[in-house]
């Protein structure tokens, strides 16, 4: 019986450890999940950026100045007429700037020089006399000198008009322009001046430059502020006399009688802009452009002709003679004056920021030279305390250049 409980006993054990659940394991530790570090605070990218970006741009070449043409009047019966050329004219452009990053523009400085070589001046004088004329009113002022200036050596010679009844085409007993003739030379004469006449036109730019486009077309604009200076002379011959009671004299033939030579002096400022279109071609190894500018200034014009000598007459005796006068001329004007400039030109890629620059351009410094155009001197010697005077008008300068350049980007 014993024997009987004891397997009952050890079967029931054996079951309840068979069908019991099993022990519960002890759950894993949890992972705790590491914190991302904190980003550092974005630096503001400095307005210049953080780079060295210097752009440099340098060109030159020989420059064509257009002629000055300027007509005198001494009066109702005698005027001159001038045309100087300036020869072996130099220009030059240097540019330094900075570019600003992500394509935000550049901040330029931009010095443009213009300075003459030699010089040659052709002018004619005319007169409403001829020899023998007395009191015959004529319908026009006809040629009696001429002056030629060239590298230095000044010719000029005197040509009277001549006429009598015999050329009276028309049988109206009046002398016409068209029947008188110039037979004689009653002057020649020679001499050496100045070969230079040191003009010389400086414009100092600082502006803000912004392209724009896509890669095979695009345009840049530009805005600032342009400062001028011009400093130089020029030639103006005339005739320094009132009147003219002693035909065929009182012209400035250099060498009995000295031309005026009008100092100049003009500076002025104002704002400045400019656009642009490029096109390019070859992945941008080659661009064609053409630029348009402009800038409006207020410029002060200033004019001095230093001392010259004048004729007023006086009748002495029944003899009218020549009584030499000294003038000046001088003159200031306050004005404002366009500058005008078109270019066209390429630029070739030779590295990354380095390019070539080839351009043809045309610029015109409007109203910035100052000449007389009618002088009045006196007649006679009572007059002279009166002194010299004039009426002015302002001429422009306007030059035409072939510049080769290069320009690199750092």
């Amino acid at each position: 019986m014993i024997g009987y409980r004891r397997v009952v006993a050890v079967c029931v054990v054996a079951l309840g450890v068979a069908f019991s659940p099993a022990a519960a394991e002890d759950p894993a530790p949890k992972k705790t999940e590491a914190t991302p570090p904190a980003e550092p605070p974005k630096q503001k990218e400095p307005f210049f950026g953080d780079h060295f970006a210097l752009y440099l741009e340098v060109r030159g070449g020989p420059a064509t100045i257009h002629d000055l043409e300027n007509p005198v009047s001494s009066g109702p019966d005698a005027s001159t007429s001038s045309k100087v050329q300036l020869n072996g004219s130099q220009a030059g452009l240097f540019t330094v700037g900075w570019t600003l990053p992500r394509g935000r523009g550049q901040y330029l400085f931009t010095y443009n020089g213009l300075h003459d070589g030699s010089y040659d001046l052709h002018a004619t004088g005319y007169e409403r006399a001829f020899p023998g004329g007395g009191s015959t009113v004529l319908p026009s002022q006809l040629p009696w000198w001429h002056l030629d200036i060239d590298s230095g050596h000044s010719h000029v010679t005197q040509i009277p008009p001549f006429w009598d009844p015999s050329h009276d085409t028309n049988g109206n007993g009046l002398p016409d322009t068209n029947e008188f003739t110039y037979p004689t030379t009653t002057v020649d004469l020679s001499t050496t001046v100045p070969k230079d006449l040191n003009n010389r036109l400086s414009t100092y730019d600082l502006y803000y430059r912004r392209d724009w486009g896509g890669l095979r077309f695009h345009g840049a604009w530009t805005a600032g502020i342009r400062y001028l200076d011009y400093q130089g002379a020029v030639p103006c011959p005339a005739w320094v006399i009132g009147s003219k009671q002693v035909v065929g004299f009182g012209f400035t033939d250099t060498v009995a009688t000295k031309m005026l030579l009008m100092g100049e002096s003009t500076k002025g400022w104002g704002p400045l802009g400019s656009g642009e279109a490029q096109f390019n071609f070859f992945r941008q190894r080659l661009s064609l452009y053409i630029q348009g500018q402009a800038a409006l200034l207020q410029e002060n014009l200033n004019v001095d002709s230093g001392p010259f000598t004048y004729f007023a007459f006086q009748s002495i005796g029944g003899v009218t003679v020549a009584v030499p006068g000294y003038g000046v001329l001088q003159q200031s004007v306050g004005k404002t004056a366009w500058n005008t400039m078109v270019e066209a030109g390429a630029r070739i890629k030779v590295l990354d920021g380095f390019h070539v620059i080839i351009d043809w351009n045309t610029t015109g410094y409007l109203d910035t030279v100052l000449l007389p155009d009618k002088l009045s001197v006196p007649a006679n010697a009572a007059q002279v305390s009166l002194g010299a005077v004039a009426t002015y008008v302002s001429r422009d300068i306007v030059r035409s250049t072939i510049n080769v350049g290069l320009s690199f980007q750092f």
